[in-house]
């Protein structure tokens, strides 16, 4: 359809995300298909003309985009160009302006940060104490890129008002299995933490550290009082935690301290996020939200809010 009318479309279904933004030229004609579930959007998408797009307002998603035809450029901080060979992974948050050429087409999702977060989170078990970055451009030839054109295909396919009428599939199984699929093929900064294999038996300082740390997690001990306590040099006792714990000592304390306040916070266990904070260590209450929203992609007030909704679910 032409571009006003896919706007007005658009605009009617999912919101006008860019009132604030020139409209393209006249002639550009914008055909396929797009969904969208909370956080989570997809398409198969094909723009007949070039043309730029301005942003609106930074976004904190990120955008994998395959292209499958002609060009498609970011302009943020850097130029990002993504074509039939390579695809690009672009952080909403810097992004300005987005321009197609040669009639571009292209498999595209965007995700919410704090959903890839979240979900990474559960994977690995832990608390994620570093921003999750991706590789922003990828060759498009590596076989592991072809789940995620695949899943895109499914979601945008005729079949797909199918399997969801029927409930065959549902929606937020879809979107775990788009985030699913570009965390495992997508390069990012956890990829080797994902596919590591089992940790090698640490030596007895280091378990001895680990142990006191897990058995005291509200008592921030100094990596001096550590290395004292388990009898080695700190350089010793820091250099076995960067290889047998993949941390360093204070990053490993926080991940336990979290990892505590995330428990405590699902079982009901405190009357207020405060409590848990101060109850673990953390004396600025608002620097612990921080961090745990950082980690878990989700706040600690919503999750003390879902457990009491779900524990008012069981007694009614």
């Amino acid at each position: 359809m032409r571009c006003d009318d896919f706007g007005a479309l658009f605009s009617t279904m999912f919101g006008n995300r860019y009132a604030d933004s020139a409209p393209p030229p006249g002639n550009i004609i914008i055909g396929g298909v797009y969904g969208r579930h909370e956080g989570v959007s997809f398409r198969r998408m094909h723009y007949r003309g070039d043309f730029t797009v301005d942003f609106p307002d930074p976004q904190d998603e990120i955008t994998f985009v395959i292209p499958t035809a002609g060009t498609i450029i970011f302009n943020h901080a850097t130029e990002s160009v993504g074509f039939a060979n390579v695809g690009l992974a672009v952080d909403k948050a810097d992004i300005r302006t987005v321009r197609f050429l040669d009639n571009h087409a292209q498999h595209g999702i965007s995700i919410r940060r704090a959903l890839l977060t979240e979900r990474l989170s559960t994977l690995l078990g832990k608390p994620i104490l570093e921003k999750l970055y991706f590789e922003p451009a990828v060759d498009l030839s590596v076989s592991a890129f072809q789940g995620i054109r695949a899943l895109v295909d499914l979601a945008t396919g005729n079949e797909f008002d199918l399997l969801i009428n029927t409930g065959s599939l549902m929606p937020w199984r879809l979107q775990e299995m788009l985030i699913d699929a570009v965390l495992e093929a997508w390069p990012h900064n956890f990829t080797d933490a994902l596919r590591r294999p089992a940790p090698l038996i640490a030596p007895r300082h280091v378990k001895l550290a680990v142990e006191y740390i897990q058995e005291h997690p509200d008592n921030l001990v100094s990596g001096t009082d550590l290395a004292r306590l388990t009898n080695v040099s700190l350089r010793a006792l820091q250099e076995g935690f960067r290889r047998f714990v993949g941390l360093s000592i204070i990053a490993y304390q926080r991940q336990v301290r979290l990892e505590r306040a995330y428990d405590a916070l699902t079982r009901g266990a405190s009357s207020s996020v405060t409590e848990v904070a101060l109850q673990f260590g953390f004396s600025n209450v608002g620097r612990f939200c921080q961090y745990f929203q950082s980690a878990y992609g989700v706040s600690p007030a919503d999750v003390r809010k879902g457990q009491r909704m779900r524990n008012a679910v069981r007694s009614s």
